[in-house]
C-alpha cells in the first residue's frame, strides 16, 4: 500500500520538477545567450584590434626599413662625391646616371623602380627619368622633402592624381627620400627612391584578411582608398570603380543615404578624429554599419598622423557574428527538446549529469592551461600545471598568424639554444612539443619576480652596489652562453628578472634567447638576413645596425652596458623622439656618462666599466664577458650589495597577493 502511495506521490512530482527545470534551464539559457553575445563582441573586438595593431607594426617595419635602405645608400661615399660635383658644375651628364643606375641595382631588391636626386631648392640633378633632370619638383611635393633636407629620412604615402609628383611622379607610388652629406655632414641633396604603391605598399594589407570577407585597407583624409580593396572584381562588375586591371583602381568609402553618397561610418569618423587627441585617434565599431559594397560590416581603426592616412579592417557582420546565429539554433532545439521531456515527465539522470557537468581547462600538450600571463608579437605565455607532477610552469605558444618557416625555426632555435644551458642565472627549459591545432609550445620554469625595466619603472634607479650585483649575475649566464659559442642578441631590461626562488632573493634571470646567434659550429645560419633588424634599437650594438648578421660576444657586453646606464640612472642611454633618431645616435653620437645622470654617487671605476662597454668599436670594449664580470667582483669587494640590504628592500616591497603580477609595492628606496 505504501509503495503504491510513493508512486501516485513521485507521479504527481515529476511533472512539478520538469516545469521547474524548464523554467530555470530557459532563464540559464537566455542569460547565457547574452553572455555569449557580450563575449562574441569581446573577443571580436580583441581580435580586430590586434589584427588592425599588426597590420600597423607591419606597415611600421616596412616603413622603417625602406628607410633605413635610404639612408644606407644615402651614406654611400661615391654618391655623395658625384651629388657634390654634380651641384658644383650642373645637373645631368653621364656621371649623374651612373651614380643613378648603381642605386636602382643596390635597391632593386626591396621592390624600388624609380631615383632621383634633388638639391635644397627643389631642382632635379640626377634622376632615372632622363627627362626630369634639371626639373623642379612642385611646391606641395618640395614640402614634404623638407624634413629629409633637414637631416631626418622620411616616407611619402601614394597620393591621388601624381599631386605630390615631379611634373607629376608616377601615379600612385610611394616614396622614401634620405637626406645626402658631404664628408662634414652637411646635408648636400637628397635621395628620393620610388616603388608602385600597387606592389610592395598594397601588399602588406593583402596578408591580413581574416575569414572569407574581411580586409584590411588604407585611406587618406578625403576617404579614398590608397591600398587595394579585396574585393575590387566585384567592384568593377558592378561598375563601383573604372580603371585598368592593374595598379590600384580609385575607390571612395561611400555609402548611399537619402539620395545622396556618404562617407561610410568608419571613414567619416576617423576622419573627423585626426585632429583630435591622441587617444581619440583610434576606434572600434561593433554595431554593424553599411560600407562601401552595401553590406552590414564592422570595423576597427586608427589614423596615423605621422604618415596622414587612416588604417582599418572591416568584415561582413554576418561573418563575424556567425557563432551567435548558430547559438540561436541549438538554444531554440534546446528548448524543445526540453518540452518534449517535460510532456513525457521524464528526464533521465543521466541527462541531468550531462547538462551539468563542467569543461575542464584547456589542455596544451600535458599542460592544463591556468591564465594568460604575457603576450608578444608571436606569441602568448600562460601559467600552467603539469597534468601529472602539478608543477606550475609558464608555457609559450606561438601565434598561429606567426607560424611562418621563419618563425617556427627562429622558435625551434630558442627552445634549442637555451635547453643547452644550466646555469641558475639562465631561465629552465623543460620540454617542447606541439598542442591542439599543431601549435608550438615550450615549458620554461615560472619565476616570481619583476622585471629590470619594471623595477626602475616602479622604484626608480638603483643604488651602483646593486646595479653591479644584478650586472655580476647577468654575466654569469651569458659567460656561460659565451662559452657555448651562444650571443643573446637581445639583451635589454625586459629580458632580464630579478626573482625570489625558494627563498633566495635578488636572483637574476636572463631570459628570451629568441635571437640567439651560434658564432661556431655547423649550425650559423642567420635567421635574421631576410629579415633585418630585429631586436631593440636602444640596446643594440652599432656594429649590429650597420649588419644585423655581424654579432659575436661584445654586442651582449655593449647591451649590458646600456642596462647597466638606464639601471643606475632610470632613464634612456639616448633620449629621442623616433627609432630612427635613435638609430642615428647608436651609431654616431657618444653617450652620457651615468654619473652625469644618476642621482646617487656611481663609483668610478663602475662609470668607467659601462663607459667601455658602451663604446662604438668593438675592439675598445672588455673582449670577454669574463672581463666584465672581474671589474664587477672587484666593486663589489668594495662596495657590497649586502644580504641585510637584500632582505630588508624585499620585506619593503613585497606585497601577499593572490596575483604575481601585483605581489610588489610601489614603495621607492
Amino acid at each position: 500500500m505504501r509503495v503504491r502511495l510513493a508512486a501516485v506521490k513521485l507521479s504527481i512530482d515529476r511533472p512539478r520538477l520538469a516545469l521547474l527545470l524548464l523554467a530555470a534551464l530557459l532563464g540559464v539559457g537566455i542569460w547565457a545567450y547574452r553572455g555569449v553575445g557580450d563575449s562574441l563582441r569581446e573577443l571580436r573586438a580583441t581580435s580586430m584590434v590586434t589584427l588592425l595593431n599588426t597590420q600597423i607594426e607591419a606597415l611600421e617595419q616596412w616603413i622603417a626599413e625602406g628607410r633605413h635602405e635610404a639612408e644606407q645608400l644615402a651614406a654611400d661615399a661615391e654618391l655623395s662625391a658625384t651629388v657634390g660635383r654634380l651641384i658644383r658644375h650642373g645637373a645631368g651628364g653621364e656621371e649623374g646616371g651612373r651614380i643613378i643606375e648603381r642605386v636602382l641595382q643596390a635597391a632593386g631588391g626591396i621592390g624600388i623602380t624609380a631615383a632621383h636626386v634633388i638639391d635644397g631648392k627643389g631642382n632635379v640633378l640626377a634622376s632615372s627619368d632622363a627627362a626630369r633632370i634639371g626639373q623642379t619638383v612642385t611646391p606641395d611635393f618640395f614640402a614634404n622633402l623638407a624634413p629629409a633636407l633637414a637631416g631626418r629620412s622620411i616616407f611619402i604615402r601614394p597620393y591621388r592624381g601624381g599631386a605630390m609628383g615631379i611634373n607629376p611622379l608616377q601615379l600612385g607610388s610611394v616614396w622614401i627620400a634620405a637626406p645626402v652629406r658631404d664628408a662634414r655632414g652637411k646635408v648636400l641633396a637628397l635621395l628620393a627612391l620610388g616603388s608602385p604603391a600597387a606592389a610592395g605598399f598594397a601588399d602588406l594589407f593583402k596578408a591580413a584578411r581574416p575569414g572569407s570577407s574581411g580586409e584590411s585597407f588604407a585611406f587618406d583624409a578625403d576617404g579614398w582608398l590608397v591600398s587595394e580593396s579585396r574585393h575590387i572584381e566585384e567592384l568593377r562588375s558592378r561598375g563601383l570603380v573604372a580603371g585598368a586591371s592593374k595598379g590600384i583602381a580609385p575607390l571612395r568609402l561611400l555609402v548611399a543615404q537619402d539620395d545622396t553618397a556618404r562617407l561610410t561610418r568608419l571613414a567619416a569618423t576617423a576622419i573627423a578624429a585626426r585632429l583630435g587627441e591622441e587617444s581619440q585617434r583610434a576606434g572600434v565599431l561593433l554595431d554593424p554599419y553599411v560600407g562601401y559594397l552595401d553590406r552590414e560590416v564592422i570595423g576597427a581603426w586608427r589614423w596615423l598622423s605621422e604618415l596622414d592616412l587612416g588604417v582599418a579592417v572591416e568584415m561582413h557582420a554576418a561573418e563575424a557574428y556567425a557563432p551567435l546565429r548558430y547559438l540561436q539554433i541549438a538554444f531554440m532545439v534546446l528548448l524543445a527538446m526540453i518540452l518534449l521531456v517535460w510532456l513525457s515527465v521524464f528526464l533521465p539522470a543521466e541527462t541531468l549529469d550531462r547538462l551539468l557537468r563542467r569543461k575542464p581547462g584547456q589542455q596544451i600538450g600535458p599542460y592544463r592551461v591556468i591564465r594568460q600571463i604575457g603576450a608578444g608579437a608571436i606569441s602568448n605565455v600562460y601559467l600552467a600545471e603539469h597534468r601529472l607532477l602539478k608543477r606550475p610552469v609558464a608555457l609559450k605558444v606561438l601565434k598561429p598568424q606567426a607560424s611562418s618557416d621563419e618563425w617556427i625555426a627562429r622558435f625551434e632555435r630558442e627552445v634549442q639554444s637555451t635547453s643547452l644551458l644550466r646555469h641558475p642565472n639562465t631561465i629552465t627549459i623543460y620540454e617542447y612539443g606541439r598542442g591542439p591545432n599543431g601549435l608550438f609550445y615550450y615549458a620554461m620554469e615560472y619565476l616570481e619576480g619583476l622585471s629590470l625595466a619594471d623595477l626602475v619603472e616602479r622604484y626608480g634607479p638603483v643604488p651602483p652596489a646593486r646595479t653591479a650585483y644584478i650586472l655580476r649575475q647577468a654575466c654569469a649566464s651569458l659567460w656561460e652562453a659565451h662559452s657555448c659559442g651562444l650571443v643573446h642578441r637581445d639583451i635589454k631590461p625586459q629580458n632580464i628578472m630579478l626573482c625570489e626562488i625558494s627563498g633566495e632573493r635578488d636572483v637574476v634571470k636572463v631570459l628570451d634567447f629568441g635571437l640567439v646567434k651560434q658564432v661556431s659550429g655547423v649550425a650559423t645560419r642567420d635567421l635574421t638576413g631576410s629579415m633585418r633588424i630585429l631586436g631593440t634599437p636602444l640596446y643594440m650594438s652599432p656594429e649590429r645596425i650597420r649588419n644585423p648578421a655581424d654579432a659575436d660576444a661584445r654586442a651582449d657586453i655593449y647591451a649590458l652596458g646600456a642596462v647597466g646606464f638606464h639601471l643606475l640612472t632610470g632613464r634612456r642611454l639616448f633620449e629621442t623622439e623616433t627609432e630612427h633618431d635613435l638609430t642615428y645616435h647608436v651609431l654616431h653620437e657618444e653617450p652620457r656618462l651615468a654619473s652625469d645622470c644618476s642621482p646617487f654617487a656611481v663609483p668610478a671605476e663602475l662609470d668607467a666599466l659601462i663607459g667601455r662597454c658602451l663604446e662604438k668599436d668593438p675592439a675598445a670594449r672588455p673582449q670577454n664577458i669574463a672581463e666584465v664580470a672581474g671589474a664587477l667582483d672587484a666593486l663589489l669587494v668594495h662596495a657590497p650589495w649586502t644580504r641585510r640590504q637584500i632582505d630588508a628592500w624585499w620585506e619593503k616591497n613585497w606585497v601577499a597577493a593572490d596575483s604575481p603580477e601585483r605581489r610588489f609595492s610601489t614603495t621607492r628606496y
